[in-house]
């Protein structure tokens, strides 16, 4: 084997190498959901590409064959070459003119051109000269039949890729992605230059301007053979395009970092929905049970008790008008000292006394304080404040107690009345806006890592049950 041809198989397959791995990179990359044009059509250019690959090296397997290394009989490999690099071009100009016409939005019917011109080529170097009248030389067939090929598909079907890559520029310009932006520009010089060396420069043929301008005519005035000139295309095309289709990469990372932050958004506002319902709404409505409560003692006549009522009503407001200073500030409920659990809860029964004749205990059988961060003390005080508002809203009951114990790694914490009790399946199920409280409880459990289980039955009074693992604690004494 000649050291040209040893150089020819390198050539050829460097080529189809270029354009194999230009295609894989636009089946990987290409989304079919993408706002960009080019995303309708890229999908035309990945066939380019695989088409052209098996061509360029089907001619390796030719020159092989040329020095006894038999892959496939010489006909076989002249049709494989001549069909496979044919059905390239016609995905190329099926690319260009998809291109074109999604760009403009006009001329729809300009798409079927490509597939005109693949029946018409089918009709005269197959049906024709393979079936109806079997050709003998098979190097002229071939030679003629990619001639023609490249004349009506390939040059026109590559400056129209060309025009198309040039469509979308402004597109990327007014995005501001440079890389893309410079890149498809490149792109589209580098399309408009292989119209000339891979559409206008065929094999010699006995036809105008195959006879005139071929690869043996460029060979002699330029010293290089025309392959060197496309396999750099080659390159340079897999290169170019690669980068320009990095768009709908960084399309997608836009969409997912838009799709974060609505996302981000919406638990916000959840959240600030159940702490405004935790906090605010249930300040308030224990403001307006305070208020029932002094007006029937102004209709008993106990006008000094109504007035003490009355104050702590201000009072109330006042710290409910507060606490939303802080919701707008923050969006969380915020505390200026460290407190323990114990003090905690043993404030939160305090101010709930005056809201209820509801006899409110603490049995604390933990030895020590029990620290939590400022997140998950928050969290327990409105699981352990809803748990309470509803004994004293819903339950009618006459005592309630809250027990907190140590047992098994964990920190119990136990609301449980003698009320009334309710069907808790039954309740969730309804969809009445009053189980939003119930629905809260759970997510706060939830978001800390905690198990928070609810007993009760029609009759049997209730009983709320937080788990708090001591692993997701700060730190007990």
């Amino acid at each position: 084997m000649d050291i040209f041809s040893v150089r020819m198989i390198v050539i050829y397959f460097l080529y189809g190498l270029s354009f194999f791995t230009m295609a894989f990179a636009i089946i990987f990359q290409a989304r079919k959901n993408s706002s960009f044009i080019l995303a309708k059509s890229v999908w035309f250019l990945s066939g380019f590409g695989l088409f052209q690959a098996f061509a360029e090296w089907a001619k390796v397997a030719k020159i092989l064959q040329l020095y006894g290394i038999n892959l496939l009989s010489i006909p076989l490999l002249h049709f494989i070459d001549s069909v496979t690099i044919v059905i390239s071009f016609i995905f190329l100009f099926l690319f260009g003119i998809h291109l074109l016409v999604d760009s403009t939005g006009t001329h729809k019917h300009y798409k079927f051109i490509p597939l005109v011109l693949a029946v018409i080529w089918s009709i005269k170097f197959i049906i024709t000269d393979l079936i109806i009248f079997p050709t003998e030389n098979f190097q002229a067939w071939t030679a003629n039949s990619i001639a023609l090929a490249r004349y009506l598909i390939a040059f026109p079907g590559a400056l129209l890729v060309s025009v198309g890559l040039l469509l979308q520029v402004p597109q990327l310009k007014r995005l501001e992605l440079k890389s893309a932006y410079y890149n498809c520009r490149a792109a589209a010089v580098v399309f408009a230059a292989y119209g000339f060396f891979s559409g206008l420069l065929p094999f010699p043929t006995r036809f105008w301007p195959g006879n005139v301008l071929n690869t043996a005519t460029f060979l002699q005035v330029t010293g290089l053979p025309v392959q060197v000139f496309r396999v750099v295309l080659g390159i340079l095309m897999a290169y170019t395009i690669i980068k320009t289709i990095n768009i709908f990469h960084v399309e997608q990372q836009k969409r997912i970092e838009d799709a974060d932050r609505i996302r981000t958004v919406m638990e916000e506002r959840e959240r600030f929905s159940r702490d405004l319902h935790d906090g605010i709404i249930q300040s308030v409505y224990g403001a307006r049970m305070l208020l029932n409560l002094s007006q029937s003692m102004f209709r008993k006549n106990e006008k000094m008790q109504a007035s003490e009522r009355l104050d702590e009503v201000k009072e109330m407001l006042d710290n409910t008008v507060d606490e939303l200073r802080v919701f707008m500030k923050d969006l969380h409920r915020d505390t200026d000292k460290e407190e323990s659990l114990q003090q905690t809860l043993t404030k939160l029964i305090s101010d709930l006394r005056r809201l209820s004749v509801i006899s409110i205990n603490l049995k604390n059988n933990i030895e020590g304080d029990v620290y939590l961060s400022q997140k998950q003390q928050t969290y327990v005080f409105y699981i352990v404040k809803e748990a309470l508002f509803n004994v004293i809203k819903h339950a009618h009951a006459n005592k309630c107690s809250i027990t907190l114990e140590r047992k098994d790694n964990s920190i119990i914490i136990k609301v449980t009345d003698d009320g009334i009790g309710y069907n808790l399946q039954h309740y969730l199920n309804s969809g009445c806006t009053e189980n939003k409280g119930l629905l809260n409880m759970k997510f706060r459990a939830q978001q800390l890592g905690c198990t928070l289980t609810i007993n009760t039955g029609e009759g049997k009074g209730t009983e709320v049950v937080l788990h708090i693992p001591t692993d997701v604690m700060q730190s007990s004494a």
